[in-house]
């Protein structure tokens, strides 16, 4: 017989627990995670993606944001946990998504989504130079291979594509911009009321010096081969 998700956390009265959030591009997902690994329940929600002229693709951050607290209070309910006994929130997502948000947090337009690849001319400008090797310019491909690993894509189906889209393409949206987030920075900026990121959730922008883990500052050189502001970028 099939223990349902109470039942199955009251037996275990001393165990401590874990929401998880996961925000994929089908919509987000919760789940009530014991600290012996033990799914207790979980939940489901949907998030629509709006495919637009010229290759773009948008999601909307409100409907993630309403999705994920609606599948957190379902898997909650489900899994019959108190509030006491759920002792930190996790958050992954989706990537190469951008969000830009204003000093309260609060999203300026709809998320550029990693499928979107209006960014791709203005990649392509910024990596060009001579000599050239298949579109780039070696000293800049050198200096991005060396210091974050990989380049800026042809496509511009990356954040720092997606965020020179907006520079470029919507003016009025980037001079409003207070911070460029990824989707995990803005679930986190909606749960704790603060505006942060890390080198893993700011590597898709490539103005993070990847050559050691823990680097808590922006580089200087990578940010001039971008042409993006430090100012623009959340605190790592």
């Amino acid at each position: 017989m099939q223990t349902h998700g109470s039942e199955k956390a009251n037996s275990l009265s001393d165990t401590r627990y874990v929401l998880a959030l996961d925000l994929g591009s089908g919509g987000p997902k919760a789940a009530i995670v014991s600290d012996g690994g033990q799914v207790i329940a979980s939940a489901v929600e949907k998030t629509s993606t709006y495919l637009l002229p010229g290759g773009g693709a948008e999601q909307d951050p409100e409907e993630w944001w309403k999705g994920a607290k609606k599948a957190a209070r379902k898997a909650i309910y489900d899994a019959g946990v108190s509030a006491e006994k759920i002792v930190a929130v996790a958050c992954d997502s989706q990537w190469s998504v951008v969000v830009p948000v204003d000093e309260q947090g609060e999203p300026l337009m709809r998320a550029v989504h990693w499928l979107d690849h209006r960014g791709g001319p203005y990649n392509r400008k910024i990596a060009s130079g001579f000599p050239r090797i298949q579109g780039y310019g070696l000293a800049k491909l050198l200096k991005w291979i060396r210091l974050t690993g990989f380049p800026p894509t042809h496509s511009g189906a990356d954040s720092l594509g997606h965020v020179l889209f907006i520079k470029n393409e919507r003016p009025e949206i980037y001079a409003r911009t207070y911070k460029f987030l990824e989707p995990m920075d803005y679930l986190v900026s909606r749960l704790t009321g603060k505006i942060t990121a890390t080198q893993k959730t700011m590597a898709p922008f490539m103005i993070v010096d990847n050559r050691q883990w823990g680097s808590c500052e922006y580089n200087d050189t990578l940010l001039n081969l971008a042409g993006v502001e430090k100012e623009n970028c959340p605190q790592l």
